[in-house]
């Protein structure tokens, strides 16, 4: 994630339950949505989950960006 400065993202890790929570999920949905597209070709229940993962990395990553916004706004404590 480009917007994702890595002070911020060690900071957020630590101190950040619903953060943390997040980039996990997004790196889980990541993860199995890589090993669908190395198949040549995905059943219609892969499909589906296809599309179901790719909307979970976009709803988590949109939350991380908010998050990442409201942490940027604040002094580090």
């Amino acid at each position: 994630m480009d917007f994702l400065r890595p002070e911020i993202q060690e900071r957020l890790m630590k101190d950040h339950f619903e953060f943390r929570k997040l980039m996990e999920e997004h790196k889980s949905a990541d993860t199995r949505l890589g090993d669908l597209q190395k198949k040549p070709s995905l059943s219609a229940k892969e499909s589906l989950e296809e599309v179901e993962l790719k909307k979970i990395k976009l709803r988590a990553k949109e939350r991380i960006y908010h998050i990442v916004q409201e942490a940027s706004k604040r002094p580090e404590q």
